[in-house]
């Protein structure tokens, strides 16, 4: 008789035994991946004390975090972080803003993605924007556009993409090329006018920089919209309405904050002026309501009127009616040219009626 195999014993499972696996806090975790990754018993304390209070500060991908031993999923889903877009958190404590958004946004975003339109002049100054806006790029990677990101297919030149807070850009010039192509033409103006005088652009290089892309998509247009462009403008709705009537024909172009001076003495500075016929138009908002606003701007227009000049005082409504505002002015500067063309200064027929 051959003689019995010897019996094998499996041990049972450890969970069979009653022994449960030790299960490792957040930092205990950090602290192994810490060990294995070379650095010195010195050093390793201070590292993962900068990896928690760096946790937060900037934008960061929850899943990331997680596998880093960083952060549990129920510390991310607590008081301490909150959620920016979808895997993407931050400290809570971290006040909310545009740039914030943006620098949320890339994280989500392919490799060759460039943060273009908008988007990218506010981070280079121009904040016209609100809060809500969707971050507008561009990628040579199809995808989807949503709420929070507006996607566009194509690609920028690697000279013409810089780094601004972090987040790939095109360089401003090239920043106010793409708001010409993208969107309707005054609302291109206004965004390129306050990029242009946070950037100390000139009308010169805008256009220039337009002549190294010919034959683009939407050149022709891109280009006369760069032509309206004028960084000495201060406000959209400034910006909006001299666009609008250049585009609606209203010749001479107007001078944007033009300043009045009566015997070299400064009268005012006003939104946009034509200084031979001595015709000046101001843009008139909300804060001109505030109390004690009412008496400035009348005394502020008897020095002006007093100086020989006309005002026109222009509205939001008015920005909804262009048409009729550039028929009123042609018809007034018509008359102005006339009256000046006559050799008459009505400063003195003003003097004359007086004595």
């Amino acid at each position: 008789m051959s003689a019995a195999a010897p019996a094998v014993i499996v041990a049972p499972p450890r969970a069979y035994l009653g022994i449960r696996r030790p299960r490792l806090s957040t930092c205990t975790l950090a602290v192994h991946r810490l060990a294995s990754s070379g650095l010195s018993a010195e050093t390793r304390p201070a590292k993962l004390a900068g990896m928690k209070a760096e946790l937060g500060s900037r934008p960061f991908r929850g899943s990331q975090a997680i596998a880093d031993g960083r952060v549990t999923m129920s510390q991310l889903r607590g008081p301490r972080f909150r959620r920016i877009l979808h895997d993407v958190y931050i400290a809570a404590s971290a006040p909310d803003s545009q740039r914030l958004r943006i620098q949320a946004a890339t994280l989500r975003l392919p490799p060759d993605a460039v943060v273009t339109g908008r988007s990218a002049a506010h981070l280079w100054g121009a904040e016209l924007g609100s809060l809500g806006d969707p971050v507008e790029i561009i990628s040579a990677t199809r995808g989807r556009s949503s709420t929070a990101i507006r996607a566009r297919f194509g690609s920028i030149a690697g000279d013409e993409v810089v780094d601004r807070f972090g987040v790939r850009v095109p360089t401003p010039v090239h920043t106010a090329w793409e708001l010409a192509r993208t969107l309707p033409v005054l609302d291109a103006v206004a965004w390129i006018d306050a990029l242009a005088a946070k950037c100390q652009l000139d009308t010169s290089q805008l256009v220039g920089h337009a002549d190294r892309h010919p034959g683009t998509w939407r050149f022709w247009t891109a280009l006369s919209t760069l032509e309206l462009c004028d960084p000495r403008a201060e406000s959209p709705p400034e910006s909006m309405v001299r666009a609008g009537l250049i585009t609606r024909g209203v010749v001479p172009a107007p001078t944007p904050q033009f300043v009045i001076r009566h015997n070299g003495v400064f009268v005012a500075r006003v939104d946009l002026a034509w200084e031979e016929i001595r015709l000046a138009l101001e843009y008139d908002g909300q804060w001109h309501g505030h109390p004690g606003q009412l008496s400035h701007d009348r005394e502020r227009l008897r020095r002006i009127n007093a100086a020989g000049w006309y005002v026109i005082h222009v509205t939001r409504n008015d920005l909804r009616d262009l048409d009729g505002l550039a028929v009123m002015l042609k018809d007034l500067i018509r008359s102005r040219i006339l009256l000046f063309g006559a050799g008459r200064d009505p400063l003195s027929d003003l003097s004359s009626s007086e004595d």
